[in-house]
């Protein structure tokens, strides 16, 4: 049993992760800009991005990884004596990527399983870790797809932007709400639905930004205190657009404020960055992946000494 985990660059993964892990595959996804198409991550970096994004008023927009590039990689995983592969790709709610992907589903060699992750960035980089860490322990692609959902399901991602008018241009946003924002003069916090869209969606306004964290440190001591909701420990991936200071000094408050969460910290690239403009600062929290491997490994234990 041999399982491939696929995802595009916008998980935006540390990259020792990718490197270090041989069954891990990421398909950067095009950016198209001033006549050019570059690689998100590959030949288009995030600072480079965020210093032309403020110099241009061209606006950047994506498109998806080409039906032949997946085909190769797909046939080169064959080669590779994969049974499996498992495509963790941003949501389709932002993105038809996803819906291509069911091209592949009829494919045999490796058996494509394709994730609705509903979510993409700190979301998907979550989803991914807890994939790799359940495939390098050699569960089954049904299981790993399980466990997938129940991350998801307890997910929750929220973010603050400067500007919504690169949401609205690229469609990402209702047009009325990000005038009802600029007449007021608020701060917007944001949400994916990780729950039933997958689409991007106002969710609170705030007059500041520092109102606007706090509004969303609110949630997520919600989340922590909800009986209901406490299967397993909580793990947060914060996430910055261009704005790695806001994001140290948000992240120290964070781990000071919920010592029972795990916190990472990751960003957001050029693909993403062309939908929400600089100055992001975000999180994604759910259950903690390696509290969810370390039980399947405890049940799997169990099961085999009965």
């Amino acid at each position: 049993m041999s399982i491939a985990i696929i995802t595009d660059s916008t998980a935006y993964l540390d990259p020792d992760t990718i490197q270090q892990a041989s069954n891990l595959f990421v398909l950067p996804v095009p950016v198209l800009w001033q006549g050019h198409t570059y690689a998100d991550m590959v030949d288009l970096q995030p600072d480079t991005f965020f210093a032309q994004l403020a110099q241009t008023a061209e606006a950047p927009t994506t498109s998806m990884p080409s039906m032949g590039e997946i085909d190769r990689l797909l046939s080169q995983l064959t080669a590779q004596g994969f049974d499996d592969a498992i495509i963790i790709p941003m949501s389709a709610g932002i993105s038809s990527f996803a819906s291509v992907l069911h091209e592949f589903d009829d494919r045999d060699t490796p058996h494509v399983h394709l994730f609705d992750t509903k979510s993409t960035a700190g979301g998907n980089n979550l989803l991914v870790h807890l994939a790799l860490s359940l495939a390098d322990h050699d569960f089954d692609a049904p299981t790993i797809l399980t466990a997938l959902t129940e991350l998801r399901d307890s997910m929750t991602i929220e973010f603050v932007v400067q500007d919504l008018r690169h949401l609205q241009k690229t469609g990402r946003i209702n047009g009325a709400e990000r005038l009802l924002a600029s007449l007021f003069h608020v701060c917007p916090v944001l949400e994916m639905d990780t729950h039933e869209t997958g689409e991007i969606r106002p969710m609170a306004k705030e007059r500041t930004e520092k109102r606007a964290l706090a509004h969303i440190q609110t949630d997520i001591d919600t989340t922590l205190t909800d009986s209901a909701a406490q299967k397993y420990p909580y793990r947060a991936v914060v996430f910055d657009g261009n704005y790695a200071e806001a994001k140290a000094d948000w992240l120290s408050h964070l781990e000071a404020t919920f010592p029972a969460m795990t916190f990472d910290s990751s960003f957001i690239g050029p693909a993403i960055g062309c939908h929400t403009g600089s100055g992001v600062l975000g999180i994604a929290w759910a259950y903690d992946w390696q509290a969810m491997t370390a039980q399947l490994l405890e049940q799997r234990t169990l099961t085999s000494a009965k």
